[in-house]
């Protein structure tokens, strides 16, 4: 068994970058499409501790949970565009706020629905599924990590994130063939999807350069800097109920500033890959956490799953409410609800199989579900604490 923490790390490393790597292989696109990069880096490291190859305790764990999370967040926030999502227009954010409430009333009808059948911890379960289905796998991880759910039950709930949302984005694809049936039953203007892919395509022009020594010293001064600074300012806000101590407030520290610095010159590091560099940080994070669970408490609750499909029930059903109050054509339905539910990787992907021109609205939708979405899934857990 590895003990040094060094060797802990290393090993660590060295196993999220060989499940990046074999993720690009097209010969086994058929194995990542149906269970994503994210399932198998928090697998393998349980499997790994559940064979005795690696240690359920370990400093390394706590480390990365306690400074690699804001520095990453730091990071990842970087990109937020809030000018441009400014500029989304009125119907999008509409319906991106609808999908979001859905999903926080999902949450809680379900909670409520499913409560007897639910372990103690499930409030903190059900406040990390609400922050990745508003934001996505990152805000998973923030929330999980913030209130301290163990690591068997964020396995459950990135099982439940695979499992429910990736059936949901097959659905989300299939109803795109419906679109000009659904538009002219809902009296659809489809002109406003052509005006804001316009714009959009406009608005995000290619700002891509090679990293330089200064950009990285930068990116890692910043992500450092600002960890500690929000640690610190942790320590002196006092406690408010069974969701926000030292920690809670220093994540939401790190959150709020990194989105304020997003709208300055500092944002110009996401050309040189600053969120690339802050998911690399997460998903380090994911392979500690995945370190101290127990394979076999995984498959002992089942009835997570069905939590999952009550959520998306009712998160459909006030999105589909808001599209038809709106007249809005079905394409907001489709991309909304992906951006939500699937985030970055996949919310353009279904933007664009809606529209071949919207993959930007697509994108800049899942940003604003990445800022609200730990927000939003510690107020829930809040409200449903014990």
């Amino acid at each position: 068994m590895l003990q040094e923490p060094i060797a802990v790390l290393a090993y660590l490393a060295a196993l999220v970058a060989a499940v990046l790597r074999v993720a690009r292989w097209p010969r086994l696109a058929f194995v990542f499409d149906r269970l994503p990069a994210i399932f198998w880096i928090y697998f393998l490291p349980m499997l790994s501790t559940t064979l005795g190859l690696t240690p359920a305790e370990s400093p390394v764990y706590q480390a990365l949970a306690r400074y690699l999370l804001p520095c990453s967040l730091a990071l990842m926030l970087l990109s937020a565009d809030l000018p441009a999502i400014a500029k989304l227009g009125r119907t999008a954010l509409l319906v991106m706020a609808a999908g979001a409430f859905g999903t926080m009333l999902g949450a809680l009808f379900a909670f409520e629905l499913f409560r007897p059948w639910l372990p103690a911890e499930a409030w903190k379960a059900m406040g990390a599924l609400t922050a990745t289905w508003i934001g996505g796998s990152a805000n998973l991880v923030t929330v999980a990590t913030t209130l301290q759910l163990s690591p068997e039950l964020q396995g459950v709930m990135i099982l439940v994130d695979t499992v429910v949302g990736y059936s949901w984005m097959g659905l989300l694809i299939a109803l795109a063939s419906q679109q000009e049936r659904f538009d002219r039953w809902n009296r659809a203007d489809r002109s406003l999807v052509d005006e804001i892919g316009a714009h959009l395509q406009k608005l995000r022009a290619e700002n891509a350069h090679p990293i330089s020594v200064a950009d990285a010293t930068q990116m890692v001064g910043l992500a450092l800097g600002l960890t500690a600074v929000c640690l610190w300012l942790g320590t002196l806000l006092p406690p408010v109920g069974r969701v926000l101590n030292a920690f809670s407030w220093s994540v939401i520290l790190v959150t709020t500033i990194a989105l304020g610095l997003s709208m300055t010159r500092l944002a110009r590091l996401e050309g040189a890959g600053a969120s690339a560099l802050g998911y690399t940080g997460f998903y380090l994070l994911l392979a500690g956490i995945g370190a101290q669970g127990d394979l076999g408490k995984i498959v002992a609750y089942p009835q997570f799953i069905l939590l999952g499909v009550v959520v998306i029930i009712v998160h459909a059903a006030c999105l589909l409410l808001a599209v038809r109050l709106l007249r809005a054509p079905l394409f907001f339905f489709g991309s909304a609800s992906q951006a939500c539910v699937g985030g970055y990787s996949s919310a353009p992907v279904v933007a664009a199989i809606y529209h071949p021109a919207m993959a930007p609205l697509g994108l800049l939708l899942a940003v604003v579900g990445n800022v609200t979405g730990t927000y939003a899934g510690l107020l829930l857990a809040e409200l449903i604490a014990p």
